[in-house]
């Protein structure tokens, strides 16, 4: 039986839970060579909860949690006027615990994503750029009706990991 799932906004007493979840989440799928010394350290600057405390008072940001049995099973992040093409409202992070795979909590945040983006623009457009590696979270964006629109990179100690522009536009 499927465990059911609640999603809503992220609290201030939920940025500790957010901040662990991230940094798993981002570990196991990016550092999967081993955890190098730049690794170390962008996760560790990265995934705070005084970072995850700015997201929340940030008046551009929208960050929803989901839960699963009482506990954290993911989060994303919507950023508004990050503009790609005419899309203003960008997913800067959708993770879930891997343990919660495939039990409809990705989908249903970037459902209550897209929702809110209508509410907010009049449109449910939205874009995100995802690592061209996670064929898993590529395989995903696709079956949301997501389709690549472009190519960007991402830094990480002097080296560039291509990352594909994905875009629902409707």
């Amino acid at each position: 039986m499927k465990a059911t799932h609640s999603i809503r906004p992220a609290r201030p007493e939920d940025a500790a839970r957010i901040a662990v979840l991230g940094a798993h989440v981002w570990v196991h799928t990016y550092a999967s060579a081993g955890v190098t010394d730049v690794i170390a350290q962008y996760v560790l600057t990265t995934f705070t909860r005084e970072k995850i405390l700015a997201l929340l008072n940030d008046p551009g940001i929208v960050l929803l949690v989901a839960e699963a049995e009482a506990n954290l099973a993911g989060y994303i992040v919507m950023r508004f006027d990050s503009y790609y093409a005419d899309v203003p409202i960008e997913i800067k992070t959708l993770y879930i615990q891997d343990s919660f795979a495939d039990r409809g909590i990705g989908s249903a945040l970037l459902t209550h994503a897209r929702g809110i983006a209508m509410a907010t623009t009049g449109d449910r457009a939205i874009w995100l750029t995802v690592n061209s590696e996670n064929a898993k979270a590529i395989s995903f964006y696709r079956s949301c009706g997501m389709t690549q629109d472009g190519i960007t990179y991402f830094e990480l100690g002097g080296i560039k990991h291509e990352n594909k522009v994905m875009v629902a536009r409707h």
